[in-house]
């Protein structure tokens, strides 16, 4: 394809699309912050929202009156009026009219079963609601575009009324007609005769794409959908949308871009590099996880696991990378694991700052992260796990040791349950030990170990531990995960132990062993640089 060729981009929160995702709801600072974030990145269009459908659109619109994007046009979304009113009469299309934005994106029937079963009017009042629509917007805003919403099932039905449709609307003043894959079933083949179909009967209209992923191929469809000449392709972040959501355009952006060879009106090689931080800036906001499976940004996508990959991988990243993984601001990990071998350690004790180990010493370590493997620790998970053994095994002082941990279930007396708990530790050559009773043992615990570190070390700062869960390894063990937060989204330590809340009191202490040692061998390289 042509590398200089232009194509432009639409995205939401639209409260049409992704309001309606289950378990998905905006605060008036939710959208204005990812709205912001769209603008940062050069999403050319974002759809806000419906002015009047709820007070959040409201206030949004109210708010964007006096204070635009910088990059991005907005524009509002609403349907075509009621078939029961006149445009001048229904109150829903006048305020969701009723905004001082750019754009205006209406939506209306393009299905004569949706137009008789769903509207319950003829198809001759369906042709003429939507060209009473789009005119009395047509001088309001500077762009018109209308979604000819369930096109393609339409045009399966009744491809001369879909067509009629289309062409109405451009008489009405649309500047650009979507073709809205509503359902979500069809597929890129569909979509690319439909497409070219449209294109040989309007020569002079632009076209876009609406997908849903119902049938997996929202993004291949998109694809498919720019091929064949549409211009404008909706989506959103993450794909997150009603049932199985929408198009990706985190997975379309750099299709687009890096093998398609399509430049984007804002999106800049240097913005392109923010799609990783974008995904999951947005996935904060709307409490949402990034897959890990995810295309481009998910945590899976650059990362490689088996030992044959990593050999390959360390000689030329090609060999198991389709892109570079920082084009979009993503970063390839080698995960440590049964399956390793010593070109995988080897990179990894690298990166730990162990330039040179001897092969018998680089063995042990093989065959000891390989037993480990096998009791329970998956260490291509619980990274710190994995650091923590490298170091002690290859020789660095612990500072911490926990000498002893004793966490008693206490005969129960009523419905609560008490644990006595003991900790003993040392630390820089200091013993210490604590004894407490408590109803929250794991808690208890951790104040304890702090309190304890504290004690010779008062300026340790507690460690922000995001999650802990407990699943049963065997028939007598369980293993614990913890995820703290430093310096890096989450990461993982793992401990099993025949007790559920021993094992939890373990894997933070070894978190904390960790972060002593982490700590101590920061101030070393530091004095070593000086």
């Amino acid at each position: 394809m042509n590398a200089e060729k232009s194509w432009s981009n639409s995205t939401t929160p639209r409260c049409a699309t992704v309001r309606r995702a289950k378990g998905v709801h905006f605060s008036l600072n939710d959208k204005l912050g990812i709205i912001a974030l769209l603008d940062d990145f050069g999403i050319d269009l974002i759809e806000a929202g419906w002015n009047g459908a709820n007070v959040t659109d409201t206030r949004l619109f109210d708010y964007l009156r006096r204070q635009m994007p910088r990059n991005s046009r907005i524009a509002a979304f609403c349907s075509t009026h009621h078939p029961a009113r006149s445009v001048d009469s229904d109150p829903v299309f006048l305020a969701g009219t009723a905004v001082e934005v750019p754009v205006m994106t209406l939506f209306g029937k393009s299905w004569d079963f949706q137009v008789t079963e769903g509207l319950g009017v003829s198809l001759e009042s369906n042709l003429e609601i939507i060209g009473e629509s789009l005119e009395y917007c047509r001088s309001r805003f500077d762009t018109l575009v209308f979604d000819a919403e369930h096109f393609f099932d339409g045009l399966r039905a009744n491809p001369d009324y879909t067509a009629t449709v289309v062409g109405t609307a451009l008489d009405a003043g649309a500047d650009r007609i979507v073709l809205c894959d509503t359902n979500g079933g069809m597929l890129p083949g569909q979509i690319r005769e439909a497409v070219e179909l449209m294109r040989g009967l309007f020569p002079k209209a632009n076209f876009g794409f609406h997908g849903h992923n119902d049938s997996d191929t929202a993004v291949a469809n998109s694809l498919a959908a720019v091929e064949s000449g549409a211009l404008q392709m909706q989506g959103t972040i993450n794909g997150i949308g009603e049932r199985c959501g929408n198009t990706n355009l985190c997975s379309l952006i750099p299709t687009l871009a890096l093998k398609c060879g399509y430049r984007m009106r804002h999106i800049t090689a240097e913005r392109l590099s923010q799609l990783y931080a974008l995904s999951y800036q947005v996935a904060e906001v709307v409490r949402v996880p990034v897959s890990s499976n995810q295309p481009y940004v998910g945590e899976n996508a650059f990362t490689h696991k088996a030992g044959v990959h990593i050999a390959s991988v360390l000689k030329h990243p090609g060999c198991y990378e389709h892109v570079d993984p920082q084009r979009v601001g993503q970063r390839r990990h080698l995960v440590i694991s049964e399956q390793s071998g010593h070109a995988a350690i080897s990179h990894k004790l690298a990166e730990l700052g162990y330039e040179e180990c001897k092969e018998d010493v680089l063995r042990q370590l093989v065959d000891e992260i390989k037993q480990r493997s096998s009791q329970g620790y998956v260490f291509d998970k619980a990274d710190l796990s994995l650091e923590l053994l490298i170091h002690e095994h290859l020789g660095d002082s612990q500072q911490l040791v926990v000498e002893h941990l004793a966490c008693v279930p206490l005969p129960q007396v009523g419905a609560t349950q008490y644990f006595r708990l003991e900790l003993g530790i040392s630390l820089d050559g200091h013993l210490r030990f604590r004894r407490c009773f408590s109803d929250s043992p794991v808690a208890t615990f951790q104040d304890m170990l702090l309190g304890l570190v504290r004690s010779v070390l008062p300026e340790f700062a507690p460690l922000e531990i995001q999650q802990i869960v407990v699943e049963p390894l065997d028939a007598t063990r369980k293993r614990a995960w913890v995820t703290i937060r430093h310096g890096q989204p989450k990461r993982g330590m793992a401990v099993a132990d025949c007790c559920n809340e021993r094992a939890q009191c373990l894997a933070i202490a070894e978190c904390y062993r960790w972060a002593l040692q982490h700590a101590q061998r920061t101030t070393r390289d530091l004095l070593a640089m000086a």
